[in-house]
């Protein structure tokens, strides 16, 4: 699709658990392409998916994704897909834990070769937290004049391919780390200092997605620093939000080609998301609504230059 923002990543079953006393609910959609999707469409009409998907995938979810009025485009692979359990404790602590019968990260990270001519002239490609050598070759694969790329690295690679995810980041426009990964990529706790280092690497902004505390938006470009606030959502189920950020951001920058209002953009993206437990329960504001939100977020926002 000309013009088109993509999403890369996987899908995952979801069996989740809220504790104390927020239930359980098992066999959920979810997985970082579909919720970074959904945080893109959003504020776009033309957005895609492209994953690799397994033979336990349950049927009839790609049909409930495309009803939403986003274009799928999967590569099946005969292995079990990723199947997983999500797990919250008090105080915000969570852990994801495979199934003993999940697929596995590696296997289900779809690869260059196997993105279809027909999805190779977007506008924009977020590349969702996956291995990081597999991340690597789809930077080195789809970036080119004109194009726009985002980067979510993934935690449990960091560490083990810290230098060439650095080394990487001269083919990234946008580089979305959280907290957490920035803290493992950089060394020490010290966002401000991380974001700037990471900025020097060839990123025209950085963004350390900060939860409930919002995002820390590094633009390369004036040596700026500005945090956007999280939105006050009525939050039930944070999976996924931090990729719906992801996925809005993209689509904010498309729309505006300004950082901050890209990040305004993902923080509605993350509210939608956290309002609801399960990708496919997530709400499909209008325009208009979504734009509500901004606003509201907008005008919690300091920019830098107004300080």
């Amino acid at each position: 699709m000309p013009g088109a923002l993509y999403t890369i990543g996987n899908f995952t079953i979801d069996d989740i658990v809220l504790w104390p006393g927020g239930g359980t609910w098992m066999g959920q959609a979810g997985g970082n392409v579909l919720f970074s999707a959904l945080g893109a469409r959003i504020w776009l009409d033309t957005v895609g998916m492209l994953a690799r998907i397994g033979n336990d995938y349950p049927a009839g979810r790609l049909g409930e994704i495309e009803r939403r009025g986003i274009v799928v485009d999967v590569h099946h692979v005969d292995v079990p897909n990723l199947h997983d359990w999500a797990l919250y404790e008090a105080q915000g602590a969570r852990q994801f834990v495979n199934h003993l019968s999940s697929g596995t990260n590696e296997a289900m990270t779809i690869t260059p070769e196997e993105i279809p001519a027909r999805c190779r002239d977007g506008l924009a490609y977020h590349i969702a937290s996956a291995p990081a050598p597999q991340q690597i070759a789809l930077v080195a694969a789809l970036k080119r004049p004109g194009r726009f790329i985002s980067l979510d690295p993934h935690e449990l690679w960091v560490v083990e391919h810290a230098d060439a995810i650095r080394a990487a980041l001269t083919g990234v426009d946008f580089f979305l780390p959280s907290e957490i990964e920035a803290r493992l990529l950089y060394g020490s706790d010290a966002p401000e200092r991380a974001a700037r280092e990471f900025g020097q690497l060839g990123p025209k902004v950085v963004v350390i997605k900060m939860g409930e505390e919002g995002s820390l938006v590094y633009e390369t470009a004036g040596d700026r620093l500005t945090q956007v606030p999280a939105y006050p959502a009525q939050v039930q189920d944070v999976t996924g939000a931090g990729d719906a950020y992801c996925g809005g951001f993209l689509a904010g920058y498309v729309i505006t080609s300004d950082a901050i209002a890209a990040a305004q953009h993902g923080t509605v993206s993350a509210s939608y998301v956290a309002e609801a437990v399960g990708a496919l329960a997530t709400a499909q504001p209008t325009r208009a609504e979504a734009r509500e939100r901004l606003h509201a977020v907008a005008a919690q926002t300091v920019r830098s230059d107004e300080i």
